[in-house]
């Protein structure tokens, strides 16, 4: 029993190493409130607004890995925290398909074709990107990796 805490603690530190090297480990609050993220999504701000009756909850965003400008890093963030708010039964029921598709479709749009999105809360993958086209992050425990693949034009 005593070996598994220690490796367990031994990981964890090598996880915060790791994050803390990459400068990746962020915090991205609604409201750019950048006070107390992580409200438990059940409960309510203290000094929530004029509403008062309107759940405010904080969404933590933690990039893993990254190879993507910061303004389309802040473009995903919030597109996956807009459409998991929008998710009716979210945090007990993620779809994870509806927000692959959403990001994909506005990146698609927004930056050219190509987009790809894999969204889960356990996955492996191994991808080829494009430069400047990569992103893996989370959003509270939800892990989406969004990258762009290079488009060659078909031969005519």
């Amino acid at each position: 029993m005593r070996e598994q805490q220690g490796s367990g603690e031994a990981a964890g530190r090598r996880g915060g190493a790791v994050r803390s090297l990459l400068g990746v480990e962020r915090r991205f609050a609604e409201g750019g409130a950048e006070g107390a993220a992580g409200v438990p999504s059940g409960k309510q701000a203290a000094g929530a607004g004029a509403g008062g009756a309107e759940e405010e909850r904080k969404a933590v965003v933690r990039v893993v890995a990254a190879d993507m400008p910061p303004a389309l890093q802040r473009r995903a963030f919030r597109c996956a925290r807009d459409e998991l708010a929008a998710m009716p039964h979210y945090p007990r029921r993620l779809e994870p398909k509806r927000l692959a598709l959403a990001l994909k479709k506005e990146f698609d749009t927004a930056y050219g074709p190509a987009w790809h999105c894999i969204v889960g809360t356990s996955f492996g993958s191994y991808v080829t990107h494009a430069r400047g086209g990569f992103l893996y992050f989370s959003v509270d425990k939800v892990y989406i990796l969004l990258f762009r693949t290079a488009v060659e034009p078909s031969p005519h």
